[in-house]
């Protein structure tokens, strides 16, 4: 469904971020044209953008420009917001995104400083269970894991029910780290500066709080896509990091 342009009429019911560098409080303006954390090429938008996918802001933080936190704001637009697919003839970038944007300024109503933590697999678990390192891992060759592994983002956690290995239904669980956490070295300062999956692993169990159960997987083409880059890190017999 397109979502064309919204009225600010329409906006009762949704709720939308905004990521970024920029340390901001509640109030505060995010004007098109005068964005922080964007580089001179871009300073001449006329747009700035904002999404209802926190996964989207999330990765809109990451990959700002600066040398600041990554932060995610929720905003409140105070005009008109349009589809940024409406405006662009480029193709999907591969990763969640930004997907709206507005002429006028966004206001910042509160950052967000509490995320939910998630795990997808295909076992199937209830809260109180523990999930713990020694399992077969979902990417390179399939050796047991030291780690077990959690991510921020909804979208990570897709990939890693849709990956897991085992023939039940992929699942997605909210998780409760047991023990310290750190960045996944296979997800992260790669391709994309930062974290932008939002990725880490831990050496202790994580605890089940509860299920997400509505979630959208990946496209049939997305999907595929993956399989055979997994599969072709089997072949060139490349291990995930787990020292």
């Amino acid at each position: 469904m397109d979502i064309g342009i919204f009225g600010i009429n329409d906006l009762w019911s949704q709720r939308f971020y905004h990521g970024t560098r920029a340390d901001l409080k509640p109030g505060d303006l995010i004007e098109p044209g005068n964005l922080p954390d964007v580089g001179e090429r871009d300073k001449m938008t006329i747009c700035v953008y904002l999404t209802p996918n926190l996964d989207a802001a999330i990765w809109g933080a990451e990959l700002a420009v600066g040398e600041g936190p990554s932060r995610v704001y929720i905003v409140e637009p105070i005009g008109q917001i349009e589809d940024v697919s409406d405006l662009t003839d480029q193709k999907s970038l591969g990763h969640p995104s930004m997907s709206c944007c507005s002429r006028e300024p966004l206001r910042v109503m509160g950052e967000v400083t509490e995320w939910p933590l998630y795990h997808g697999t295909r076992a199937d678990l209830k809260p109180g269970d523990l999930i713990e390192p020694g399992y077969n891992s979902n990417y390179g060759k399939r050796t047991k894991a030291a780690y077990v592994y959690l991510t921020r983002t909804l979208d990570a956690a897709t990939w890693g029910a849709e990956l897991a290995v085992g023939e039940g239904p992929g699942r997605i669980y909210i998780v409760e780290p047991t023990g310290p956490i750190e960045d996944d070295p296979d997800l992260t300062n790669k391709k994309f500066r930062g974290n932008p999956t939002k990725s880490f692993r831990s050496r202790e169990p994580l605890r089940v709080m509860g299920e997400v159960t509505k979630w959208q997987g990946h496209s049939p083409e997305a999907l595929k896509a993956m399989k055979d880059g997994v599969k072709r890190l089997e072949r060139l017999g490349v291990k995930p990091i787990d020292d």
